[in-house]
């Protein structure tokens, strides 16, 4: 396999995906990337600061799959549009397909705490554990608000407008166009949360009767 074919069947890093896709939909500048970003919640999803988001034009332009142009060559401090090129818009098509048909799997910290779990005690696993579940039921609420307001946005425009989709009041929101997809971003992951509080729950239970564990404080028993 040539080193080109090699590189159209790998994975671009998150954030320049993230990237080259908000300027797919019609983006421009780096300022209104990121404005994007903050509004549609992107960081809930990929691993996105503000600063990685210039890295990551940077170094489109310079695999020839965005071109950048100044508005004003003759001021040092003039704007900078983005553009894709014929080869990024091919590469961000195929990228999106490889994502919806082969996502890779996460590798989470979590499972590396699991795996070290004996190494501390079990009142302390059981604590550690406990903290995880309640974020996770706060993060559930965040999802299935964020799911209830975009199924109800005509209604909460009139009568609501201060309620929040993501980062902006309904009464901003204006991506009503691709709401379908918004709503998904939300729904996928709160399914997702749910069926980790549930296993969360069963696992806790199966600590709290010693099934099949060792912790520091009973290693030596």
């Amino acid at each position: 396999m040539s080193k080109t074919d090699r590189q159209s069947t790998e994975f671009l890093p998150s954030t320049y995906l993230a990237v080259l896709s908000i300027l797919g939909g019609g983006a421009e500048y780096g300022y209104e990337v990121n404005n994007i970003i903050e509004q549609y919640g992107f960081r809930e999803w990929v691993e996105l600061r503000f600063s990685s988001v210039y890295k990551a034009l940077s170094e489109l332009e310079k695999r020839g799959l965005i071109v950048g142009k100044k508005e004003d060559y003759e001021k040092k401090t003039s704007k900078k549009t983005y553009r894709l090129t014929s080869k990024g818009r091919t590469t961000l098509q195929q990228q999106i397909k490889m994502c919806l048909s082969n996502p890779p799997r996460p590798k989470t910290l979590f499972d590396l705490g699991v795996s070290a779990m004996s190494l501390i005690t079990r009142r302390e696993a059981l604590d550690a554990l406990r903290t995880y579940k309640t974020n996770l039921e706060r993060g559930l609420q965040f999802l299935e608000l964020n799911v209830q307001n975009l199924d109800n946005l005509e209604r909460l425009k009139r009568e609501a407008p201060e309620s929040m989709v993501g980062l902006v009041t309904v009464d901003e929101y204006e991506n009503t166009e691709n709401i379908g997809a918004v709503r998904a971003l939300f729904d996928r992951p709160a399914i997702s949360v749910r069926c980790q509080i549930a296993w969360l729950g069963s696992f806790i239970k199966q600590i709290e009767r010693g099934e099949g564990f060792t912790f520091s404080d009973t290693s030596r028993r």
